[in-house]
């Protein structure tokens, strides 16, 4: 019988492992810049770079495999808060982020921290309203969660159910923006990405489970973390004389702001939120940078912020996590810790995308057109930027000047004149962060379809809790690889959609079942069907789903969606019968910050019962 997880303590060693693996990482950096010196060519420098850490990934998720239950789901309850946050960082953001989110600050500057500035809030509003209460639990998901509040099999394979399309659509996207690097660097298309993407995250989560992915994304953190920060304090340094970029990128704006006007780059007003979102197409850069509200108006701004924070409040890949820690306490500091390293980034990206804006126009915008600098060839070929003399002029302007949103991050070193190793190092660093979440992403979906759905349809548990994850987490890779082969899909628009979902879907039911004592199995499930069935009319009839154009408006069903659902919960509530003392004594434990987890007490309790009945049972035999 496993020991309580108040007793459990993590390894000792970790932050000595996670050392070396940091240091070696910094080595190979070094060294490759070295070789880059001597003449090693370009196919072999990010062959080499991206290739190793990969290996360095599944040798630790060989290394953290596991067959037991509770480690494959909640990685044994023992995961220190930092490493915990790491995870959370890494999820939260993902590779999305890393590059269409820079991309999408580049074309609409101030506008675009509507994103960011929802993912940090989202972070903080989870550890307050959330995340203390999933843990006390112990529900290894979101829907286990919902089910075992209200003690309903049917409410929880609804959850499950409708947990599929944010998360799928998250899983979608962020195999998509690893694909894309991959066939960026290495010598494989991007149909050959997709398929080894998927295998290699099916891997992770085949292997060790929630364990597995706990020990690699903490190294994929960490290496996400490393790349980007030499990256921008380089070119940080080139700039503002200064390392520190979040704090001195500032000092960029005049000179940004007369590149922008030298280039023609005029103030825009607000159109058709539809457009407004820049999608995978090179596009001209025609907004300025510090112009308030000039795509999204303040109401659009602040719906869209709100869309995204309650979303990524409500995350399931992320409220899945919430039961790793060994404690309330200890899950409260890692929320913190995850929050940190979202706001972190999100200070870094608005650099990220100053940075690039500024070299990019002050080296091409009304540069002759027979000279443009070299990096611009480098870059074309990449399909990252391109540029034309469409007009005859002999100039280059800033409509002629089209940039792919999803290249600003890894073309920022090209256009610094950074050497090329830091080019791939960025593209590195963007890998990891996108398979950490992509990882985490079909863990959550599969582990919810096998243990929340399969084990309440199937009565006779035919198979194993473990081998239907495994079935789970590879027939949901497999999905996804072959979605993306016959689809064509935007990641940015999949992920905000996601977290409309998110926020539609599951905000409700948790903010009343943690928060409302009067809150019944039915009004949990009125709200989440009611949010549910709003985002899914949207997504259908407004074309978003898969590869429609997903607009802000999105952001606004969302919220009509929340107001509905909240609506529902409580009017199905109080009209049907009150909460059983059953739920009534659950909701009270769980709100009890102290004690034991719920969840596993009642496994304890069960085996000593088994042990006893098997006991008693063979002294009648006797």
């Amino acid at each position: 019988m496993r020991v309580p997880s108040r007793l459990r303590t993590p390894n000792p060693h970790l932050g000595a492992y996670y050392g070396i693996v940091t240091s070696a990482f910094v080595s190979l950096i070094v060294m490759l810049a070295m070789f880059e010196q001597l003449g090693w060519g370009r196919p072999l420098l990010a062959q080499t770079m991206m290739i190793v850490p990969l290996a360095l990934y599944l040798v630790i998720a060989i290394g953290s495999r596991t067959l037991q239950t509770d480690d494959f789901f909640a990685s044994g309850r023992r995961v220190p808060p930092v490493y915990n946050g790491f995870v959370l960082a890494a999820i939260a953001v993902g590779g999305v982020g890393f590059l269409a989110y820079t991309g999408t600050v580049f074309f609409l500057g101030f506008d675009a921290l509507a994103i960011g500035l929802g993912w940090a809030f989202g972070m903080f509003a989870a550890g307050i309203l959330f995340v203390p209460y999933l843990r006390k639990t112990g529900s290894y998901t979101l829907p286990s969660f919902l089910g075992h509040r209200f003690r309903s099999r049917s409410l929880r394979a609804a959850a499950s159910v409708m947990q599929l399309p944010p998360t799928a659509l998250l899983l979608v996207a962020e195999i998509k923006i690893a694909a894309l690097i991959a066939s960026l660097f290495l010598p494989v298309s991007f149909s050959l990405g997709v398929i080894m993407i998927a295998a290699l995250i099916a891997a992770f989560a085949i292997l060790g489970g929630m364990r597995s992915l706990t020990w690699t994304g903490s190294a994929q953190f960490l290496v996400g973390a490393v790349g980007l920060a030499i990256v921008v304090t380089t070119v940080s340094i080139l700039l503002t004389n200064v390392p520190a970029p979040q704090l001195t990128y500032g000092g960029t704006f005049s000179a940004l702001q007369n590149a922008e006007i030298t280039a023609g780059i005029t103030p825009v007003q607000p159109g058709q939120l539809a457009t407004a979102l820049p999608g995978v197409a090179p596009l001209p850069a025609i907004k300025p940078f510090l112009q308030p509200f000039g795509v999204l108006g303040p109401v659009d701004f602040v719906t869209l912020f709100l869309c995204l924070a309650l979303g990524t409040a409500s995350l399931p890949s992320l409220l899945s996590r919430s039961g790793v820690t060994g404690s309330i306490a200890e899950q409260r500091r890692a929320s913190a810790w995850g929050l940190l390293f979202v706001a972190l980034f999100v200070m870094t990206a608005p650099a990220m995308a100053a940075f690039a804006k500024l070299i990019v126009f002050r080296d091409i915008a009304l540069a002759p057109a027979s000279s443009l600098p070299a990096w611009l060839t480098e870059l074309g070929e990449k399909h990252l930027l391109q540029a034309g003399d469409v007009n005859g002029d002999g100039v280059i302007g800033a409509a002629e000047l089209l940039v792919g949103r999803d290249g600003i991050a890894l073309a920022l070193p090209s256009a610094a004149g950074l050497p090329y190793v830091l080019t791939v190092l960025m593209a590195t660093a963007a890998m990891a962060v996108a398979l950490a979440a992509s990882a985490s992403h079909l863990f959550t979906l599969a582990a919810s379809l096998a243990d929340d759905l399969y084990r309440v349809l199937d009565r006779r548990q035919t198979l194993s809790r473990l081998i239907a994850a495994w079935a789970a987490i590879a027939a949901s890779a497999l999905a996804a690889a072959v979605f993306l082969l016959i689809a064509d899909l935007d990641p940015l628009r999949a992920a905000l959609l996601a977290f409309a979902f998110a926020a539609s879907t599951f905000f409700p039911p948790l903010l009343l079942a943690i928060w409302w004592r009067r809150c019944t199995k039915w009004g949990a499930m009125a709200a989440m069907t009611t949010g549910f069935t709003v985002m899914l009319a949207e997504a259908v009839l407004g074309g978003a789903f898969g590869i429609g154009p997903a607009g802000f408006t999105t952001s606004l069903t969302s919220l009509i969606g929340i107001v509905l659902a909240l609506a529902a919960g409580v009017a199905v509530s109080l009209y049907l019968r009150q909460p059983s003392k059953a739920e009534d004594a659950y909701r009270e434990e769980m709100r009890d910050p102290g004690g034991e987890t719920i969840y596993d007490r009642a496994q304890m309790r069960a085996a000593a019962a088994a042990v006893a009945a098997s006991a008693a049972a063979d002294a009648s035999g006797q």
